[in-house]
């Protein structure tokens, strides 16, 4: 929203504005100035009044994440010295986890997307993660229909010469589990023979970028981690 007026935005811009300040993902000067927008247009304030009444209710979808084990032993191993240390790693760390927590607002945005007001179609998802970066910047929202997953590309990365993205399902306990290669600038779908097996116990998914054709890795990525983000059950 920097240097962006918004009494020329759109309806469905400041719908996606409101909604982000009601989910509290809309920060800094831009929340400020949404703030005293809202103060000057009573429409605009009508509009937040309603996100607030849509949205509250629909906290009851989303399955709270709760850190697996190690991570809390990993915490008490910095609390007391002398305690085991935790297993390393990414998907071990207690910042993977705390971001997911941060995620479950983000993650509202595709229940809004995938269920609005109005009944909801045959073939609605029975799962839907919205994939954020480290800043909360959503880049792909998850959906799982029957027998494959929908990758729908919300900001697309640039060129990756000799890169690939890599999406991983992340159980509670245990070694993430690689769903295959997406692209990194357009929808894609995953299909598996054992995409219910693969899936079985996930609670978040993540993206990693990764050398042509995948980890190297047997036990996870070998390359960053650059978004990820829980799920959110809705069947």
């Amino acid at each position: 929203m920097d240097g962006t007026d918004m009494r020329h935005l759109s309806a469905t811009a400041q719908n996606a504005l409101a909604a982000e300040y009601v989910l509290g993902t809309l920060r800094g000067r831009a929340r400020q100035r949404f703030e005293a927008l809202m103060r000057e247009d009573r429409a605009l304030a009508n509009v937040v009044r309603g996100w607030e009444d849509w949205l509250t209710p629909l906290c009851a979808f989303v399955q709270p994440v709760e850190p697996p084990e190690r991570v809390w032993r990993a915490i008490e191993a910095r609390i007391t010295p002398r305690a085991a240390q935790a297993p390393t790693g990414f998907f071990s760390s207690l910042g993977f986890w705390r971001g997911l927590g941060t995620a479950m607002a983000v993650a509202l945005v595709a229940l809004i997307v995938m269920f609005p007001r109005s009944p909801a179609a045959p073939d609605r998802a029975s799962m839907v993660a919205v994939l954020a970066t480290p800043e909360a910047d959503p880049r792909m929202v998850i959906e799982r229909h029957a027998g494959k997953l929908m990758v729908k590309m919300v900001k697309p990365w640039a060129e990756m010469p000799n890169q690939d993205l890599e999406l991983w399902a992340i159980p509670k306990d245990g070694k993430p589990r690689s769903l295959g290669i997406v692209a990194y600038n357009k929808d894609s779908e995953v299909q598996l023979p054992n995409l219910d097996e693969k899936l079985a116990g996930t609670v978040a998914f993540a993206i990693s970028r990764e050398p042509t054709g995948g980890s190297k890795n047997p036990e996870g990525p070998s390359g960053p981690v650059i978004c990820s983000g829980p799920i959110a059950r809705t069947a």
